[in-house]
């Protein structure tokens, strides 16, 4: 028996198709809503072989789910890649910031070993356009003994939020201060204030109140994977 699809349903059909389109280049980006999802090789010339597409599975009005598959070899050491959500925002200075509340779930499969992390990586400057100052990053999962950039190597600081129990390192990438909390037991299921992560830098050792937040990401990082797929079946966050 053949069924007729009402116009509306069948252009409805077709976007969701066309959302549902892998992208593979090094720069390739697709936007919705809010958010805009990279797949981003930007370490992809230390393994020439190497491959990895994302694509865009669905999206709510304050939310996003993708996912992103990749094999990469090359050197251990070397991130290849950062596909992530961008959330869509202006710059605000961090003291005038009073929330930051987000929701992330995801899943990650791989055969054999993996070197990645699963993390958000927040940017400010002194000014809203500025050169980037500081980096706060929040590693949710570090995989296969991926690791932060950390001067001395321990960490300065333990701490709880969202319910997750993160160490805090510290360490410079050039000019950039970078701050990195990091899960002692991977996290695929995370809701908590990224304004909190801010707050509880140690008073001796933090970034200034007047730094603008010009970016906020969140994705996966891979050294090493082969036939690894990460699954972000539902992200959020706000910056209030």
């Amino acid at each position: 028996m053949k069924f007729l699809i009402p116009a509306t349903l069948a252009v409805a059909a077709v976007a969701s198709s066309a959302n549902a389109q892998e992208y593979c280049g090094r720069n390739d980006l697709k936007v919705v809503g809010d958010y805009t999802v990279y797949n981003n090789l930007w370490g992809e010339d230390n393994d020439k072989t190497g491959k990895q597409c994302t694509e865009v599975t669905g999206s709510t009005s304050s939310s996003v789910s993708w996912q992103t598959s990749f094999n990469w070899a090359g050197d251990s050491w070397q991130v290849k890649s950062f596909a992530n959500a961008a959330l869509k925002l202006s710059p605000k200075q961090v003291s005038a910031i009073t929330s930051i509340p987000t929701t992330m779930k995801y899943e990650y499969t791989y055969d054999g070993n993996i070197i990645a992390n699963v993390a958000y990586d927040l940017f400010t400057s002194s000014s809203e356009t500025g050169e980037i100052e500081y980096e706060l990053m929040v590693w949710l999962a570090a995989l296969g003994g991926a690791w932060p950039l950390t001067d001395s190597g321990k960490p300065i600081k333990t701490v709880t939020l969202g319910g997750v129990e993160f160490d805090l390192y510290q360490g410079m990438n050039k000019k950039v201060k970078v701050f990195s909390y990091v899960a002692k037991k991977t996290a695929k299921s995370f809701t908590a204030d990224l304004k909190q992560f801010f707050d509880e830098l140690p008073a001796d050792n933090t970034l200034p109140q007047t730094q603008f937040l010009q970016k906020l990401e969140a994705g996966t990082e891979p050294f090493q994977g082969k036939n690894a797929k990460f699954v972000v079946s539902t992200y959020s966050v706000q910056v209030k």
